[in-house]
């Protein structure tokens, strides 16, 4: 119903008598029967259908006599009908200002009048967490709420309601929503309030009453009576106004007189009518306005007998409150002594049920000594979580006992419980594998297997990553494998429907969380380490770091035969043979400290395995699959590095402790990720793996047969301890066993791979450092004597001896993230809990330092390991700084990464979004000539300005013409960009070539809210962002 109609109706009210136009809107609404009482029917449909129009009559005669916001109707002005559309917008929720706007009628002048009321009606709070300001309601002017405001929405109408009850609730009040009192008619429309005293009126809502009282029920709707109340409250409100304004004998409005009197010889009255619902338990919601109107009647009744009408009004309210909090302290108090005396109830039958069962079976405890048993098991349990707690030590001999592995999973598919092992089916995770340069120290560089040493080899500048993901939620192998299937299907038939996924590079959603996958990791458990300690110590007095790596070194030369290589180098094997005395070690020397059988693994473990490992290896390297190319374990292994050192990443840059700070999900997906990649050997080519390990192994010592090493300037030593950790149990195969390490093996292999690793990553740091300041000279103490020591020694090899010391600090620091990702790392692998201190609050990098080398048995002073062995060592060094890349680097001929990394950051936006206009005004398109508008975008990775959405930077990619964001995005974040459109003020994030979506820009108005089409030209960078 349009504002004119309304008037239509009042000027029609206003003009005829009460009774004829009430007549006259039954016949119309085809009720006049009905009322009359001449028409009757037993449909339940066509009983409805009454129903719902005196519904609808009802509500037309509470706009009909309660709208009156139209200057000329009543007294009021057009800033006061503005006023009350925001009150009755506000009643709804908080709103923005540009909701108001949006929401408010405009004028000819096409404007809303809201900067002249809003300050009147309501308070601004100004931007929080929602990242916008909210207006809010002023409390005095909540009294102005219509639950029937005739320019309310059904949806509208509903959250209006259930907005203003809830408020009352908090406030202890009533839920009556009570009708406001409403501006005085004009004289000429002053005849309207007269249709709420007429005898039509009172039949009406008699009749509604009457059908409630009377209970039946198909007769009447709680919104029916609803309506009937709010419509009597008016008509209260308007007797009591106009006997406050005037005497009692000027007054001709009488409806709490006829409302009475009417019908009362026979009991039939209005008012006894409504005096019997208020007891109904099906209106038990409308009982607070039911009893508010039978006070307005009291009210009403006071002023016509002149006795004090606010008074007793405010006692009898008062009286009302008090009685329902003590009816319900009284419930309350009942049904917490009910409770209490079912517990002692229950306490009681299991203490008579114990006892019972105690003398019954009196033989089987007689037979058994409590003390002693009860002492011995809790000896045994102390002893144990002692030796747990003392062995806090991930790596080595002293290696502590694995805490937990996975627990029983419930599928989220089929809702089945199932152990995580070996043999049994596969359970498996969701998970997302993608591209990342989030780590990146070179952006826009790209990498492929064309390029270097790559895949094997992640250049330390980490310049494109692969991240997996998951958002732990569990299910076995053949749910998944159904619902990928039925996905599958029922999108392929979805003919012209836009697909969110990409089906052909095996996406999906997780049927949970609706997170987006392409692959699954499955569940390995972890091998429990059984670790004999005086064994370890024993083995520990004879195999040291130069003997380990002797064996190591005849080892791979044994195994050379079953590798496919070039041509042998003489110079690599004459350079081993040289630093080692290889007569001492055998081929299967390495076999004599301990081997054992490796896990075999259940069929669909092994198809998951390999399901894992192509998605991988197809996205990492953006290539087809292909399951026999030798990189399969690599880009495993590489997943498994990156995704760590993006999580050490985060953590650090939250300032969050190590461990600890992960939810459970997230936990198990790294957990999950570390021993499916550890599983990957046994999967794949065992030669192939043993390569790979003397491949990478010739990174740090001489290996027979390779050459062409990266400098240690040229890798990442993270991934680089990922792949020999786990890739080292290869050369214990034997041809006609399947062998892998014992636990001591392991725990030794561990061992020197770590201190080997640490001290090649600390010389890394201490040569990328080449050209910062110097920080004083060697100091005092073993720590300062043995890194003035390195120094020197490094000097000897590297033409800088002219350079009398460095900053020990800065060394302590650049290591400090390597040690924090083999800690996450080896966490992961061997499952032994951190020390209690990693798992707190974030603690100084100082203290984190000794905590960290205690975790992976290390000494506090890094130092140390160069002292330990030295005269290997100080070989070993030679070999390193000899390279002609590290002379090159030193030299400036070749980039260099620092340690610690820097950590990457969007760029720094003006705060005055007119600087970005006007550097946008400057843009020129370079592939264009013309003056034709562009859309100048800007990255927000790079801070480069692109020409968008515009044919002429169009480029190939992959045989396909894309934009130049996609393009652009490809280069700088491996296909995922972060661009903002100047002109719209807009950020476009982008996933791929075919997924994106727009994202509200950082700037805001001086409302709090952003303006994506610059509709208001002063904004501002928010706090927030």
């Amino acid at each position: 119903m349009f504002d004119k109609d309304v008037i239509m109706l009042q000027i029609a009210a206003s003009k005829m008598d009460p009774n004829h136009f009430l007549m006259l809107v039954l016949l119309r609404f085809e009720l006049f029967d009905i009322f009359n009482g001449n028409s009757s029917s037993k449909d339940q449909e066509v009983l409805k259908q009454w129903n719902r129009l005196t519904e609808e009559m009802l509500y037309l005669i509470i706009i009909i006599v309660g709208e009156r916001y139209v200057p000329g109707i009543s007294h009021v002005t057009k800033e006061d009908v503005t006023m009350r559309e925001v009150i009755h917008l506000l009643c709804i929720q908080p709103m923005a200002h540009s909701s108001l706007v949006k929401s408010l009628p405009e004028n000819e002048s096409h404007e809303t009048g809201l900067e002249t009321v809003i300050s009147k009606v309501a308070i601004f709070k100004k931007p929080g967490v929602s990242g916008h300001g909210l207006y809010e309601l002023k409390k005095e002017c909540l009294k102005e709420f219509n639950p029937f405001f005739y320019h309310y929405s059904r949806p509208q109408h509903s959250k209006a309601e259930e907005a203003q009850k809830k408020r009352r609730t908090q406030e202890s009040s009533d839920k009556a929503l009570r009708p406001p009192v409403p501006p005085p008619f004009c004289p000429a429309f002053s005849n309207i309030v007269y249709l709420l005293c007429c005898d039509i009126f009172i039949h009406i809502l008699k009749r509604i009453f009457q059908k409630a009282a009377e209970d039946r029920s198909n007769r009447w709707t709680e919104p029916m009576i609803q309506r009937a109340l709010h419509l009597v409250g008016q008509a209260l409100l308007e007797e009591k106004t106009q006997l406050e304004s005037s005497s009692t004998e000027e007054v001709t409005f009488d409806f709490s007189l006829k409302a009475q009197k009417t019908g009362s010889e026979h009991g039939k009255s209005l008012f006894h009518f409504l005096t019997k619902i208020k007891s109904l338990p099906s209106l038990k919601a409308q009982n607070d306005m039911i009893m508010w109107n039978l006070q307005m009647f009291e009210v009403v009744k006071c002023l016509r007998e002149k006795s004090g009408p606010v008074a007793s009004f405010s006692v009898d309210h008062s009286t009302l409150e008090e009685s329902v909090q003590d009816k319900e302290k009284a419930e309350r108090k009942r049904k917490a002594e009910a409770a209490k005396a079912h517990r002692q109830k229950i306490m009681a039958q299991m203490s008579a049920m114990q006892k019972n069962f105690i003398e019954s079976n009196k033989m089987l405890y007689d037979n058994v000594p409590e003390s002693s048993s009860q002492s011995d098991a809790a000896a045994s349990v102390d002893s144990f979580r002692m030796d747990v707690d003392e062995s806090r030590v991930a790596v080595g001999p002293q290696q502590g006992v694995c805490s937990t592995d996975w627990e029983a999973q419930i599928c989220i598919l089929c809702q089945e419980e199932q152990e995580v092992q070996a043999q049994a089916p596969a359970m498996v995770l969701t998970a997302c594998v993608q591209r990342s340069t989030v780590l990146t120290q070179n952006r826009g560089k790209t990498l492929s297997l064309k390029v270097g040493s790559y895949p094997l080899f992640m250049p330390p500048d980490l310049a494109v990553g692969t991240h997996t993901g998951s958002c732990g939620h569990v299910m076995h192998a053949t749910c998944w494998q159904k619902y990928f299937e039925a996905v599958q299907n029922t999108t392929r038939n979805r003919l012209h429907a836009d697909l969110i996924i990409d089906l052909e590079n095996g996406e999906y959603m997780c049927p949970l969380c609706k997170s987006l996958c392409n692959t699954v990791i499955p569940l390995i458990p972890v091998e429990p380490s059984k670790l004999n300690y005086e064994s370890a110590e024993l083995v520990g007095q004879h195999l040291t770091l130069e003997c380990w790596i002797q064996i190591l070194s005849s080892r791979i030369r044994g195994l050379r035969g079953t590798w496919e290589t070039d041509n042998n180098s003489e110079e690599a094997a004459e350079e081993a043979t040289a630093l080692f005395d290889e007569s001492r070690a055998e081929f299967r020397s390495i076999l004599s400290f301990g081997v054992q059988e490796p896990p075999k693994f259940s069929r669909s473990i092994t198809e998951m395995l390999g399901v894992c490992a192509t998605t991988v290896h197809r996205v990492g390297l953006q290539t087809a699959p292909n399951d026999l190319c030798p990189y399969m374990p690599v880009m495993s292994w590489n997943t498994c590095a990156y995704t760590i050192q993006a999580i050490e990443n985060m953590l650090q840059e939250e300032g969050k402790p190590l461990f600890g700070s992960l939810q459970n999900r997230q936990l198990s997906g790294l957990k999950a990720l570390v021993q499916f990649s550890a599983a990957q050997r046994l999967k794949s080519s065992q030669a192939v793996i043993q390569k790979h390990f003397a491949d990478m192994l010739a990174v740090l010592v001489p290996v027979p047969n390779v050459e062409n090493t990266p400098s240690i300037l040229e890798v990442d030593f993270f991934h680089l301890l990922v792949g020999l950790v786990l890739s080292i149990p290869a050369l214990y195969q034997e041809e006609a066993v399947d062998l892998q390490p014992s636990a001591v093996s392991t725990a030794y292999n561990h061992l020197y791979l770590l201190h080997l690793l640490t001290m090649t990553h600390m010389l890394q740091v201490l040569l990328a450092s080449h050209d910062c300041a110097v920080i004083g000279g060697p100091g005092e103490g073993d720590e300062a004597q043995a890194a003035a020591e390195l120094f020197s020694i490094v000097s000897q090899h590297t033409d800088r001896a002219g350079v009398t010391g460095f900053c020990v600090e800065g060394v302590k620091r650049g290591v400090l993230p390597f040690l924090r990702c083999a800690a996450l790392f080896f966490n992961c692998l061997t499952g032994v809990p951190p020390p209690e201190e990693l798992s707190g609050t974030a603690e100084s990098p100082e203290s984190q330092l000794h905590l960290l080398c205690s975790y992976l048995s290390l000494p506090s002073n890094l130092f140390q390991l160069f002292q330990d062995h030295r005269d290997f060592v100080t070989t070993l060094i030679k070999r390193w700084c000899e390279n002609t890349a590290i002379s090159k680097a030193l030299k400036g001929e070749m980039q260099i990464i620092r340690y610690p990394h820097k950590r990457n950051r969007l760029i720094d936006l003006p705060e005055d979004y007119s600087v970005l206009l006007n550097q946008a005004s400057h843009f020129k398109c370079p592939n264009s000539s013309d003056d034709e508008r562009k859309h100048p975008t800007l990255c927000l990775l790079c801070g480069v300005m692109l020409c968008a959405q515009s044919p002429c930077c169009q480029q190939q990619l992959n045989g396909e013409e894309v934009g130049a964001c996609t393009a652009h995005a490809t280069i700088c974040g491996a296909g995922v960009g972060m661009f903002l459109r100047v002109r719209e003020c807009e950020i476009i994030l982008m996933a791929s070539k075919t997924r994106g979506s727009p994202y509200p820009a950082p700037y805001l108005d001086d409302y709090g809210e952003t303006d994506p089409q610059l509709g208001e030209p002063f904004l501002h960078i928010g706090s927030k962002h």
